[in-house]
């Protein structure tokens, strides 16, 4: 069973190729929260798996939030692992993963990081040249090879913090915990109304008013799917965005 939270699909094609690959299953994280589904029951020495992008060094809120309702019923220290997509290093999220796992019960026996395309453009313009994606989802397909094959090994790998991850995260993700506000984001005259984003939304932050796009008050999960997945490249946050490219993974059938 793999849990998957993607908003610009570096995740759901690494959780969907392991699935492929171990004869597994994928469930979306997001579609669970918003569907009330937070109980699962795992099969006898059925593997767990996390697979998410790395916010700011830490987890995605909405993960957050659906690990604080998840329940496993017949978890019997079964096989788990995580997996973060990043564009750099995951900095201290494994042992906040492991943290918030452990609340429940569950133990974290091994974490992966898997470099790919960082697609943050808001603050920054994180997102590498053009040019340079292939390569590095080339060598990324390679990682994501040996992950799997660690993961049908269950190769148990300790999930440890150290001072400089600590400080990482302890610099960069209040930034992103405590300032994720919509307000930025809006549409331009692109927009053609066709409401993709309000219906790829995770959070569900987004509603059409007069077919176009408003977005909530609040604090999003900033996956940023409304933006990088606009087929009309409509939506703009701030002034920041205009200049900045897009991205979603070519691996997976956007929809």
């Amino acid at each position: 069973m793999i849990f998957c939270f993607s908003g610009t699909g570096n995740s759901l094609h690494v959780a969907q190729k392991i699935a492929g690959e171990l004869d597994d299953k994928v469930i979306s994280i997001s579609e669970s929260l918003n569907k009330g589904e937070h109980t699962f029951t795992l099969a006898d020495d059925e593997r767990v798996g996390f697979v998410l992008p790395v916010y700011f060094y830490g987890l995605p809120t909405i993960v957050l939030d659906f690990i604080s309702r998840l329940e496993l019923h017949n978890y019997k220290d079964n096989y788990t692992y995580g997996i973060g997509t990043c564009g750099g290093d995951s900095g201290n999220m494994y042992p906040m993963l492991k943290n918030k796992l452990s609340g429940h019960g569950i133990h974290l026996d091994a974490a992966f990081d898997i470099v790919m395309p960082d697609c943050y453009i808001l603050i920054f313009n994180l997102l590498p040249a053009e040019g340079k994606i292939p390569r590095i989802l080339d060598v990324a397909e390679t990682r994501i090879t040996e992950v799997i094959d660690n993961i049908h090994c269950r190769k148990r790998i300790p999930v440890k913090s150290s001072i400089g991850k600590w400080f990482k995260t302890a610099l960069s993700y209040p930034v992103y915990k405590y300032g994720r506000s919509t307000r930025p984001f809006h549409s331009t005259t692109n927009c053609n109304g066709c409401g993709l984003c309000a219906r790829r939304c995770p959070c569900l932050m987004i509603e059409m008013e007069d077919n176009t796009p408003e977005w909530k008050e609040g604090k999003c999960t900033q996956c940023l799917a409304c933006l990088h997945r606009c087929p009309q490249r409509a939506i703009e946050y701030g002034r920041k965005t205009q200049k900045r490219g897009r991205y979603f993974n070519p691996d997976v059938k956007d929809s």
